[in-house]
């Protein structure tokens, strides 16, 4: 088939989709980050941002206004754009990383609590007060060292065996040390007794903590903690066996809040806004109902990935 002849075809077919290419521009976006992440050395994302800017310039300047070579001009500079922001959000974070294992003493203040009752841990997020570590180090605890009084916002005085965050096992595995550089995370360990409180915290638990309490406290064993991951994403009381045989049978991923789950909750929310509303006959005369409901399922997300990873 000529060359025009299938350019023509797709002229015609982005004519037909018009209203829809604005949807590929966050797909070009991450498709700017995912060649961020492939590419290994910072001479070759600055090549690739240039050549993407060089490339739909270059198709602005010589296309003669078709759909077909805009959209790919376009999507040359969304690339780009995605490129630029995930190498800014990389240096904006960048900080120190503990460099080989040491013994630590330092006096922290505690930014995050989680029970691990499976392990009989306890996970404490820190901001430490060594100059030399980044804003925050990840320390676990067996329960019996944890005091009791200890919670979000307090300040304690500590020992611990640190080592930098570990790399992906095997080439495309999980690689903790990369979600570590972007969460500020430089270094992670053991903690020692004793553990001295110096200023309490807060005291309240936060609300994704109560809610994995409260399904924890009504479904007893390993069941509620895959219960309570399911519903906030905290696999604390998740047994090691069930989380072994979750990940033999290649169902793992459903432990973790993902799409399919906020998914779940703006179907959900959508369904209820709808029914509820078209109780009130003034209302839906009057008020494109779908669009409430769909303005209350974003709420819906936004707030349930809120809890599910932010408090």
């Amino acid at each position: 088939m000529p060359v025009g002849s299938i350019a023509a075809a797709l002229e015609r077919r982005l004519e037909i989709e018009r209203d829809q290419l604005g949807l590929w521009l966050p797909v070009a976006l991450g498709g700017g980050v995912v060649l961020w992440f492939a590419l290994p050395r910072p001479a070759l994302w600055a090549a690739a941002m240039l050549a993407l800017v060089a490339g739909g310039l270059t198709l602005f300047a010589l296309g003669r206004g078709g759909r077909l070579v805009r959209s790919l001009a376009v999507g040359a500079l969304a690339m780009a754009l995605g490129m630029a922001l995930i190498w800014w959000r990389a240096e904006r974070v960048a900080a120190p990383v503990l460099g080989r294992p040491a013994v630590v003493a330092m006096t922290a203040r505690v930014e995050r609590v989680e029970p691990l009752v499976a392990r009989g841990l306890v996970r404490l997020t820190l901001a430490p007060d060594v100059a030399s570590l980044r804003p925050r180090v990840r320390v676990n605890l067996t329960e019996a060292d944890a005091p009791a009084e200890l919670s979000a916002g307090a300040t304690i005085r500590l020992r611990a065996r640190l080592m930098p965050p570990p790399e992906a096992a095997v080439p495309g595995a999980y690689d903790y040390a990369r979600v570590a550089w972007f969460t500020g995370i430089g270094a992670t360990g053991r903690g020692f007794a004793p553990v001295k409180v110096i200023a309490a915290g807060r005291g309240e638990a936060g609300l994704r903590r109560a809610l994995t309490g409260h399904v924890t406290s009504r479904v007893a064993g390993s069941a509620g903690g895959v219960a309570a991951a399911l519903v906030t994403g905290d696999t604390g009381s998740i047994s090691e066996n069930d989380a072994e045989a979750m990940r033999a049978a290649g169902l793992a991923h459903l432990l973790s809040v993902s799409g399919l789950h906020i998914t779940a909750v703006v179907g959900a929310t959508m369904i209820v806004m709808l029914r509820l509303l078209a109780l009130i006959p003034g209302l839906a005369l009057r008020v494109r109902l779908p669009l409430v409901a769909a303005g209350a399922g974003a709420l819906a997300a936004v707030g349930y990935t809120l809890l599910t990873r932010a408090l």
